[in-house]
């Protein structure tokens, strides 16, 4: 009985300390996070503060000064890690930090559209050869999943605009009738320096946003 007791107090000790650690982590990430938005809007914007969401989930309201986007802030989702368990699961499925930037526009989108990025689709087998250098690539264009049953025009030109643009490292972009109407998701590596993106992402989207509106 003692020895279950002591084991059972260690444990709490272990996730006691855990959680703090992880949340420690999470605020110094927040922070570090803030100076490459700072860095990344090179004088466009500033920052507005932070607000925690969830414990891994936090808001930046940004001022930009240049129109376009009316109430804009961003979204952070860091991996869970407060728990050794959810560590874990996040590790195990390979979940990123992501980032999205979400505004309002000065003309709502007459329907609403998502678009989603996805990269790599690989079909392997027990004699496929490990080395990519033998596969067989195929270049896939863009299809238009919709629920209308009145198909318009607008819809593809929009799907034209959005597949003309050099946008490779958003891996959703949506436009929706009510608030937010224009918002952008990517890794948030895309904001670190080092980047090729970091310099011209908020021009990236601006320039989405403008082109893609106008069609609406």
């Amino acid at each position: 009985m003692l020895l279950s007791a002591i084991w059972l107090l260690a444990a709490v000790v272990f996730c006691a300390a855990w959680y703090w650690l992880a949340m420690r982590h999470n605020r110094r990430r927040a922070l570090q996070v803030l100076r490459w938005l700072e860095s990344a809007l090179a004088g466009k914007g500033q920052v507005a503060g932070i607000r925690w969401i969830a414990r891994s989930q936090f808001k930046v309201p940004l001022r930009l000064r240049h129109g376009g986007f009316n109430r804009a802030w961003v979204v952070v989702d860091l991996p869970p890690c407060e728990l050794p368990l959810h560590w874990l699961i996040s590790k195990a499925s390979g979940q990123r930090e992501i980032l999205t930037f979400e505004a309002d526009l000065e003309l709502p989108p007459a329907f609403n559209l998502q678009v989603h990025n996805f990269r790599w689709l690989a079909c392997s087998g027990r004699h496929t050869p490990k080395s990519y250098a033998s596969w067989n690539f195929e270049h896939s264009g863009p299809f238009v999943v919709s629920t209308r049953r009145d198909w318009k025009k607008e819809i593809s030109s929009a799907m034209v605009a959005l597949a003309r643009g050099d946008h490779h490292d958003f891996l959703k972009i949506r436009f929706q009738r009510h608030s937010p109407h224009f918002s952008v998701t990517l890794p948030l590596e895309s904001i670190a320096p080092g980047s090729p993106t970091r310099a011209c992402m908020f021009d990236s989207m601006r320039e989405l946003a403008g082109s893609s509106a106008s069609l609406f």
